[in-house]
């Protein structure tokens, strides 16, 4: 299998993190489709389906499993795991929009290690318009008419995973630099079955006998949302910034919002309408002054991280 590719293309890596982010936010509303089974053991049921296909795809492909590929996607697999479980975790003991809410920090999170950790620069436009993003996606978010729980153990919860999915965001930006989007997928994904592994024996009722339609969507959820929406965010991480990539994923609650609006009819309320349109003129805004990026910054971006020691 090549290397990651070492020439940056912007508009590419722009047009793949937002196709992620479409396919992860429309994908909110077949979760919802499963019946028999709860939001952890439909993950399980995902998560090994989709190693198994991917390493079936990878090594037809004349790809070769090695520990060097393991121990480079460790990382990304582990913290991507502690994210669903703790996601999980957290929506149970607190409200949705809470839990919802925290992790939309995760820009504000990436903007504060992301210098430190990939030696990547954040710009002016950025940091604003990344900032009126997240708070559009609080409107979205908080104007619904979704309640819940609230408890400061879920929101412990909350904060820990969305430590876990900055964390693996940063891993994925920094396994990529040695590995292509198809390699890190792989071993990531592996990584991750292992780690799940245990969660039936932790967590009680956890494993369910999901119907025919249910077998239907576990599988578009593993190939459409698991493998093609992972798969194409490896890839913007070859050509986008780690904030640019984590500004995007702000778009998820919107597309997640919208998709139940026009198939399950969960309308959406003025306020959320407002704070749609905020978060996506502020990310055009952000992929606009990306796609412009002047070649000199981005040529110091890619030595920087360059630099960096291998993990």
């Amino acid at each position: 299998m090549p290397a990651a590719p070492t020439d940056r293309r912007p508009g590419v890596g722009l047009l793949a993190a937002t196709s992620a982010v479409v396919v992860w936010g429309a994908s909110s509303v077949a979760i919802k489709q499963v019946d028999d089974l709860n939001g952890l053991g439909l993950a399980c049921y995902r998560i090994w389906l989709g190693a198994l296909l991917v390493t079936v795809g990878f090594l037809a492909t004349g790809g070769r499993l090695s520990r060097r590929l393991l121990r480079l996607s460790f990382w990304g697999g582990v913290t991507f795991t502690a994210d669903l479980v703790l996601f999980f975790c957290a929506v149970q003991e607190t409200s949705i929009a809470n839990a919802t809410v925290i992790g939309a920090l995760q820009p504000l999170l990436v903007l504060a290690v992301g210098s430190r950790l990939v030696g990547e620069r954040a710009r002016l436009a950025e940091v604003a318009w990344g900032g009126v993003a997240v708070a559009g996606t609080a409107l979205v978010i908080l104007g619904g008419d979704g309640g819940g729980a609230n408890s400061t153990w879920g929101n412990v919860l909350a904060v820990g995973a969305l430590i876990s999915w900055t964390a693996y965001f940063v891993f994925t930006k920094t396994a990529r630099q040695e590995l292509s989007a198809f390699e890190y997928l792989t071993g990531m994904a592996i990584v991750a079955a292992i780690a799940v592994v245990p969660l039936p024996f932790v967590f009680d009722g956890t494993m369910g006998s999901p119907d025919l339609d249910g077998w239907l969507i576990i599988l578009y959820l593993t190939v459409v949302n698991g493998l093609l929406g992972h798969f194409l965010m490896a890839f913007a991480h070859g050509h986008v910034t780690l904030l640019t990539v984590s500004l995007l994923t702000l778009a998820i609650p919107v597309f997640a919002a919208a998709g139940a609006a026009l198939w399950i009819d969960e309308p959406l309320t003025v306020v959320q309408v407002a704070g749609m349109t905020v978060v996506l003129v502020a990310l055009g805004l952000v992929s606009v002054s990306t796609a412009r990026r002047s070649p000199d910054l981005v040529e110091a971006d890619v030595a920087a991280l360059e630099s960096l020691p291998t993990p």
